[in-house]
């Protein structure tokens, strides 16, 4: 099966774009809050507010979800390493480039292991998992369910660096997220019948551009944001 042939298989599978839509459009709507808060238009305690607290912790959830899921259906038949190397470079590269700049822009706070280097790390671990649906998907619920009793992680990097990182996402547990993920594929969820409505399809439309939008998406609304800021305050 050729690369080409395995990138259209995943964006003919309705649930799955809708669900990297909607991580997408959640994500949107939080960093959108977010910058906000920053520039005092809202006052949201992330921290402790019931909502905002879990709001990104399922954005996550839901993007890993869908790492696992498409990386058993593009590398079921055969694991196509040139794919996996070129999407590892490509995601690393961003990633790397959102903790130079934030490294720069907030010193104090920035990223260095947020959701596209843990996408970029899951997505390359995962192939290992994907001939053993069933397995990953009990040690990935394990991971998720222990993580509650080790708060706020297995491995405190944060704190070992002393940074209060914007976007954290720690390798454990979150790649529990994308073993659950190949179980769910393995089970058939990603072909589970979607109502086709405007909003679905706009939904999906935004799932199968979720990167683009991703890395495109904070910058923009931080600087309307700032001009906001500019403007009333």
């Amino acid at each position: 099966m050729s690369v080409k042939k395995d990138k259209v298989a995943v964006s003919r599978f309705h649930v799955l774009d809708f669900l990297r839509g909607l991580a997408i459009v959640q994500m949107v709507i939080f960093h959108a809050a977010f910058d906000l808060t920053i520039f005092k238009f809202l006052h949201i305690n992330f921290q402790d507010d019931p909502f905002w607290y879990p709001f990104p912790r399922v954005i996550v959830f839901n993007f890993l979800i869908c790492v696992g899921m498409s990386l058993r259906l593009v590398h079921l038949e055969k694991i196509n390493w040139s794919l996996v190397r070129s999407r590892f470079a490509l995601l690393g590269s961003i990633a790397l480039g959102i903790t130079i700049v934030t490294y720069f822009a907030f010193p104090k706070n920035y990223i260095f292991f947020g959701t596209i280097h843990a996408i970029a790390l899951c997505s390359l671990f995962g192939v290992f998992f994907l001939r053993f649906p069933k397995s990953s998907g009990i040690v990935g619920a394990l991971m998720l369910a222990l993580n509650i009793y080790f708060q706020p992680t297995i491995i405190p990097i944060s704190k070992w660096l002393g940074v209060v990182s914007m976007d954290y996402i720690p390798f454990i547990p979150w790649f529990g997220a994308t073993l659950v993920g190949i179980y769910l594929h393995s089970i058939g969820v990603h072909k589970l019948a979607l109502t086709q409505n405007r909003l679905t399809r706009f939904i999906q439309k935004m799932g199968k551009k979720s990167l683009i939008i991703y890395v495109l998406h904070q910058p923009v609304l931080f600087s309307l944001s700032y001009l906001l800021n500019k403007v009333f305050h």
